[in-house]
């Protein structure tokens, strides 16, 4: 007896003190008056949130450091994030599985790859159906209630609730830019149709486009491994496509996984051409983030596809007016095949962008307070200009914004998660207000781009599709048939009559099923 009774003290007195390492109250004790009455006050220090978001280079925000303490100033929550390298999306996701697997989730992050579906299903991510209104009530004002109808008919739990919360584009942030000082160069004007664009890349690829005197490093255009961030070239034949994904849209009267269309067969068999004259990189296919990044901002593409936000497209401009300082940029216009429909894949419902994970009520509405503070229009301009000292200096009383200077910045893990023309034009207002004069010729060609952009895109049926949709199928969810077929065709190792075999594969291993449930979930959604 005395042996447990020992045990059972000891085991309390464990106890006891772990409450009180976790901050858990003590009951209030009478002392004498050199030791009064005292109560464990709940602690007042500063809340920080854990952000896990794309980092395509930048220094991470640490505990401390000016962005955690300019988001701190503006809404009383410190906000950090540990290094987390993007490399389209590959070492992202990785380490966020590491993460997962872990049990060891950040306060807020950008899900991939579909994993809000499975964490939902586990109840590892907040339900923020009741508490968004409440404490975030911008980000649920601000973003369409047809978006809402998608967010909730992902709900893997079949309930309407809402897991995520979603990058929206309002205006298109997608499309092609085109060195147009390689075109004044080789003298030609831009291209309107196919053949226009073809002789285009014939002259970046024989003659002198980038004014050094030799042919040796011009590339007329590229994409990465996977045939990713090349969708210029299937658009032109009406395939829907999103960063190098085959996306869903209406072909033959009903909703199809445009990997498996006609349109991308002859995109495909086109691009195979393409590859074998040199005019698509021969690199394409061996290309990471980086290798494909660097061949833009050491001002070797004469044509891309990305995004027109400023953050990406300035530190892009701005990487290769430092080496080629008479460098100029224009939008690619619209252009089709004979026989097709071109146009820029449109996506309102962008992708998810942030989840929070399921711990206490405090920290989840502590996230979603740092939320509303960075889509509140009325916080518009203080976002822009970020911290002083980082994203912008203060000369004369008037605030400069800075160049983007990713070895030197750190990163805003928040962002707006709705890209409208108003946030468009109010920030080319500000940029044009407020910038050095040395950077005005980059914000003339951001200023052509992002309105250019505007013209040649198409919302696609298949906007807002849910991951559920291919839950049995990760193949088929993560595209790998289609890029095995699709590589192996384009650099010339299989004949484009392979292309029928990979159609048949997709339809036996799941593409049935899948394409079944999608088009369950699009009548479900468009009657909405």
């Amino acid at each position: 007896m005395k042996k447990k009774a020992l045990i059972l003290i000891l085991v309390l007195g464990l106890l006891s003190n772990l409450l009180v390492g976790c901050g858990g109250k003590t009951e209030k004790t009478d002392s004498t008056d050199d030791n009064k009455s005292t109560e464990k006050e709940a602690s007042t220090e500063t809340p920080y949130i854990e952000v896990w978001t794309s980092n395509a280079g930048f220094l991470a925000p640490e505990k401390g450091g000016p962005v955690c303490e300019w988001i701190k100033e503006n809404t009383g929550i410190g906000v950090y994030s540990p290094y987390v390298p993007w490399e389209g999306g590959n070492a992202y996701i990785q380490k966020l599985n590491t993460a997962i697997a872990s049990r060891e989730l950040p306060d807020m992050f950008l899900p991939w790859k579909g994993v809000e579906t499975t964490l939902a299903k586990q109840g590892a991510i907040a339900d923020l159906t009741d508490l968004l209104p409440k404490y975030a009530p911008s980000v649920w004002e601000r973003i369409p209630e047809e978006v809402w109808n998608i967010v909730k008919a992902a709900d893997p739990n079949g309930e309407g609730k809402i897991y995520y919360i979603p990058k929206v584009d309002i205006y298109n942030s997608y499309g092609t830019f085109v060195r147009q000082d390689w075109l004044d160069r080789v003298g030609l004007d831009m291209p309107q149709t196919q053949d226009e664009l073809v002789k285009m890349l014939e002259a970046f690829r024989d003659q002198d486009a980038d004014g050094d005197g030799n042919t040796d490093n011009e590339v007329p255009t590229s994409g990465r491994e996977f045939g990713r961030w090349m969708d210029q070239l299937y658009g032109i034949y009406g395939v829907a496509m999103w960063e190098g994904y085959p996306m869903w849209d209406i072909y033959e009267g009903e909703l199809t996984y445009s990997g498996v269309t006609k349109n991308m067969r002859a995109a495909i068999e086109w691009m195979r051409e393409l590859y074998a004259e040199k005019l698509l990189d021969n690199d394409t296919f061996l290309n990471a983030y980086s290798d494909w990044q660097a061949k833009i901002t050491s001002g070797q593409l004469g044509m891309w596809y990305h995004l027109a936000g400023v953050s990406s497209a300035s530190s892009r401009f701005d990487a290769i007016l430092q080496i080629q300082p008479d460098a100029d940029f224009n939008p690619l216009p619209n252009i089709s095949a004979e026989g097709y429909e071109g146009f820029v894949t449109h996506q309102l419902h962008n992708r998810p962008e942030y989840v929070i994970a399921n711990k206490d009520e405090e920290t989840i509405i502590n996230c979603l307070k740092v939320l509303e503070w960075f889509n509140n229009p009325d916080n518009y301009e203080t976002v822009v200009y970020g911290p002083e000292g980082v994203r912008h200096e203060v000369k004369d009383g008037k605030k400069i914004i800075l160049p983007v200077d990713k070895a030197n910045m750190e990163l805003i893990p928040i962002s707006g998660v709705v890209k409208d023309l108003d946030a468009i034009e109010k920030n080319i207002a500000m940029q044009r207000e407020n910038i050095d004069e040395s950077r005005a010729k980059m914000m003339d060609a951001f200023e052509r781009v992002a309105y250019g952009f505007q013209e040649n895109n198409k919302t696609i049926a298949g906007d807002g599709l849910p991951s559920l949709v291919f839950e049995g199928y990760p193949d088929i969810k993560s595209h790998t048939l289609y890029q095995e077929y699709m590589t192996k065709i384009i650099i010339g190792e299989w004949p484009i009559k392979k292309f029928d075999e990979f159609v048949e594969l997709w339809y036996n291993r799941g593409g049935t099923e899948v394409t079944k449930k999608a088009r369950e979930w699009y009548s479900k959604v468009s009657s909405n």
